[in-house]
Formats: structure tokens, sequence, C-alpha cells
């Protein structure tokens, strides 16, 4: 750095020195929502956590920006997951704060003005609702993760530890019907996690994992849709890979789910092994075992391994973050039976990437974290063509501060919720760990 620059950049920034400019993208972008919905937690617990909406539209100077952002009238909620994509617009939006067992029903017409239009609890004996689907009807599916009463695991103390169960509610938040996920004999609970809806078919698949219980059945179960009766509840194959090898650890928690072209189901276990579900609608479905990443085992033998979180189905391609390794895996599932890999992302050091989500516009993904790390997102461009995946170099953590907007502090595609000062207030920093775009136009 000759020492012109450096005393430009110094007198700019009071800073040591100066980033190199971020690297362009090579991968185009094909369309764009210029709005990215968060629910976050007020990082020191002593200010509400609040919905917020930022800036994602690439040609705008404020671009990762907050646009307008609404108190939820909580505290510590431990902020969770919201819908997996955006609704139809005039259509509201529904999430979680997990710790409080509440859902919230969000409004998003307005970016720069989300509000909750109501909010609603657990339905007795259900409890701590956890992911959310839309019906093709606007109806909503949530999955809870416990019920009132002990867990059928006599080691598990988590109370109250009960078996799961699913429910459906009208637009408004409204309970319609719910089903427990109960099935006798079993000596461990089942924990309602993800939704695959197969309409065409009438039925649904929900996959069972732990969020903070210490116990859960390693199933994946299928009803039908229109009585909410439980078909099957199948055993997922787990203690060792594809090849049959044996693994060290835990390997299972059945956890998120595609519909493929076919009618058949892909999912992976949050211990990294990706299964196929075919027949659905036989009496004798078909769950195998078809691959496995290798990850390492984890420090306590009583946690999963490897940490596949949220997946994405794009095409023919699986995006799989995986946050114990710090890579999203992208496999080629043209052939369900016989997944390839093509490509690996790494993220920087310290990000355990969770969450993925697309958005409805083009090719752009927006990547959350877990297990620590939720103090920003990444924004990622995708090859549809390929499975490749790069940073988007549009975003870059910019500074707010409008006399040195767009100079890059962190690595590309990173936006942070560190700052002091929201629309709502200076409540000081956030983190968020779901985030989904939209239009709002």
């Amino acid at each position: 750095m000759n020492s012109l620059r450096l005393f430009t950049c110094l007198a700019l920034l009071g800073i040591a020195s100066c980033s190199k400019p971020a690297p362009r993208n090579t991968i185009e972008l094909t369309g764009v929502s210029p709005h990215l919905l968060l629910l976050v937690g007020d990082q020191d617990e002593q200010d509400e956590d609040f919905i917020t909406v930022l800036d994602v539209d690439p040609s705008s100077d404020g671009r990762g920006q907050p646009l307008g952002s609404t108190p939820i009238g909580h505290k510590a909620s431990m902020v969770h997951h919201m819908e997996y994509e955006a609704p139809p617009k005039g259509e509201p939006i529904f999430m979680n704060g997990h710790h409080h067992e509440l859902t919230f029903v969000v409004d998003i017409s307005d970016p720069a003005a989300p509000t909750i239009a109501t909010t609603f609890g657990s339905p007795s004996p259900l409890r701590f609702a956890h992911d959310y689907a839309r019906t093709a009807e606007g109806t909503r599916l949530v999955g809870f993760l416990r019920s009132a009463g002990e867990s059928p695991d006599p080691d598990e103390t988590t109370t109250p530890g009960g078996h799961g169960g699913i429910a459906e509610y009208s637009i408004a938040g409204e309970l319609i019907r719910s089903a427990s996920a109960e099935v006798p004999g079993f000596t461990k609970a089942i924990r309602p996690y993800s939704f695959a809806q197969l309409p065409e078919i009438d039925r649904i698949t929900v996959t069972s994992a732990p969020m903070m219980e210490q116990s859960w059945a390693e199933v994946v179960q299928i009803y039908r849709y229109s009585d909410f009766e439980l078909l099957h509840t199948l055993d997922l194959e787990v203690g060792v890979d594809h090849k049959g090898r044996p693994v060290e650890g835990l390997n299972g928690a059945s956890f998120g789910q595609h519909v493929l072209r076919d009618g058949s189901v892909f999912l992976n276990s949050y211990g990294c092994n990706f299964y196929h579900l075919s027949a659905i609608d036989s009496e004798k479905p078909q769950l195998d075992l078809v691959y496995s990443v290798e990850t390492d085992p984890a420090e306590d033998p009583t946690r999963i391994r490897g940490a596949c979180g949220v997946p994405l189905l794009i095409g023919q391609y699986w995006v799989q973050p995986i946050g114990k390794k710090q890579q999203v895996v992208v496999l080629d599932i043209s052939n369900p039976q016989s997944p390839k890999e093509v490509f690996r992302l790494d993220t920087p050091e310290g990000f355990a990437p969770h969450w993925m989500g697309k958005d409805p516009a083009g090719n752009r993904l927006i990547m959350g974290a877990e297990l620590g790390g939720e103090q920003g997102f990444y924004v990622l461009r995708f090859d549809e063509s390929t499975g490749r995946i790069e940073f988007d170099s549009d975003f870059a953590d910019y500074t707010s501060d409008s006399a040195l907007n767009f100079l890059r502090s962190k690595s590309p595609g990173y936006i942070s919720l560190h700052r002091s000062e929201w629309p709502h207030g200076p409540t000081g920093p956030a983190w968020g760990h779901a985030a989904v775009f939209f239009d709002g136009r």
C-alpha cells in the first residue's frame, strides 16, 4: 500500500489499514427480492426481541441496513424458526419465540413496519412449537416437539417430555385440529420436526428431532392429511453410514426434507445421514439410507455429530449446511438412491451454518448460523446449472455511516447484526437464527 493510500485510509476510517476490495462474483444474478425478514434476539437480553426487515436490494445505497423493526413484547424469547419461504403477498408469516412457547403471526405487507397480527401459544397437551409449513389452502401446519407429562424414556429428565404432535392453524392463527405423534410401546418420545406435503396422495411426512430435549425417537412418520390419521412410523437406520460401516457416536435425528419430482421424499438427519423415502402411499413405504457425509464424532457422546441443518432443494441439487464442519455441501440427487457430491463451500472460522433460504425471485441464498455465530448472516449466490456457490460481494458488513458507506470490514456476503441503533431504538447488538427473502412491494 503506498503512503498516499495509507494516509487516505487512516484519515477516512481511523483504522490501521484498508481492506482489499472484495472479489467480484462470477455467478450472475437471475433476479432479486429487495427485502430480508428476520426475527432477532437482543444480545444482552436487556431489551425486547424484535422483528426487523433489511434492505437487500443490491442496487440500493442502503443495502444491509434495517428498513423497520418492531419489538415483540418479550425478552429472552430464544428467537427461532419461521416459515421457510415467504407466503403469498397479503398473507402473514408464522414465526416463534421458543422459550416462551409463542407463535407470532406477522403482517409484512409494509416492510418498514412489520406488525404482529396475533400471537398464540401451545394447544394442550402439546408443547413447544418448532416448525411451520404453509398448505396449498393457506392454512399452516405446526410441529410441536413435546406434550405435557413425563418422557417415555425413564432416563430423560426433560419436563414436560411427552411425545410431541402436529396441528393445523388458520391463516389468522386459530387452531383447526391437532394430533399426537405417540406410538404405543415406543420408549423414546417422537419429536415432530419438519413437514413434507404430498397433496396428490393425501399424505404428509414428519421427521423427528430434538431441540432442547435429551431423548428422541429415530423415526419418520407418515400421516393422511385429510383426517390427520397416523399411518406409518418408520425407523431410521442409524449407527452406520450408507455403506454399512459403524459410526462412532450419534448420527440420527431425522431433520430437513423435500418432495422430489417423482413424489418421493429426500431427507437428512442432523447427524449427516441421508435417506430416500418412496412408495409413500403404499402399505409398505420404503425408507433407504443412501448417503453419508463423513463428520467427526461429537465431543459429548450424548450429542449428535455433524450438525447437518436446514437444507434447500434447488432443481437436482441438495444444498446442505453442516454446522460442525463449517461447510455447505451440494449433492446432485438426480438419482436419489445414489447422490453425488458436486461442490463444497467453506464458511469463515467460527460461523457454523445451519439455516438456508432461497430468494424466490432469483439465485441468491441466505445462510444463518447455529452453535454460536448467530450475530450475522451471509448472502450467497448459487449456480443452478452446476451447483456451485460463492459469497455475494454486494454485501460485506458495510458501515452504516453514510460518508463511509460500503467500505468493507468483513468477509464478502456478510450482514452483521452488531449495531447500536435499530429503527425502534438504541437497543444494541442482536442475533438471529432464521431469515426469509420477500418482495413486499
